[in-house]
């Protein structure tokens, strides 16, 4: 089953599109979605292995295993976004279904905004980790993070404005307490969004092929 923002948009939902009518091919459909289906679930595969290798290297400070799994994160990543983005083209250009290619794009773009805000609140909680802020010498328990939270971190990158903001005369200003919670909280709501979003979609996308199904 397909689990995992922008919703599809201004010509409605991959559902909707179906009940309309096209003249595509069902089965030229349905191995478009089953592409997909594989492609999300490889995604799933890579985000999985990528957190567990983050959690490895806040609790050992071992960064080695983290890095290779970066890079590793970063190549799967890249080769699933063109997998995508042909079989949009396909359907734009060979089978002429815009609903359908438009929830593709909209599956894009809700990926794209999970990975930007999964590299930000990796970034927050890293700085968090080691220790770069002057208050958190003031907490007794310096093994928790601030504003931890349950979430899905994976490729690269940082947040400077929010773990190093810049001050008017060039020096480093460290953020308040309350500023960095602030941010990590935004992080992690806008991940959930990003998360929310894509399995939206791919529940339309899992209702399309149950019709599809239904035609052959």
């Amino acid at each position: 089953m397909m689990q995992q923002q922008e919703p599809p948009a201004e010509n409605g939902s991959a559902v909707n599109g179906r009940a309309n009518g096209t003249s595509a091919d069902p089965g030229a459909l349905l191995n478009i979605l089953h592409s997909v289906k594989q492609c999300q679930q490889q995604r799933v595969r890579q985000y999985t292995a990528f957190n567990a290798s983050f959690r490895h290297f806040l609790e050992s400070r071992d960064e080695t295993p983290y890095r290779q799994a970066m890079v590793e994160a970063t190549r799967v990543f890249a080769e699933v976004n063109e997998a995508v983005r042909s079989q949009e083209l396909r359907l734009r250009q060979d089978l002429h279904d815009n609903t359908l290619a438009d929830s593709l794009a909209a599956l894009q773009k809700g990926e794209e905004a999970k990975l930007r805000f999964t590299l930000i609140q990796q970034a927050l909680k890293q700085s968090a980790n080691e220790g770069r802020f002057s208050w958190q010498n003031s907490h007794s328990d310096a093994s928790s993070l601030p504003g931890d939270s349950h979430a899905s971190p994976p490729a690269q990158g940082s947040h400077q404005e929010a773990t190093e903001p810049h001050s008017c005369c060039g020096a480093v200003a460290e953020p308040t307490e309350q500023e960095f919670n602030n941010a990590l909280a935004e992080a992690t709501q806008e991940l959930q969004a990003a998360v929310t979003s894509i399995n939206d979609i791919l529940a339309e996308l899992q209702e399309v092929e149950v019709d599809l199904d239904g035609e052959m």
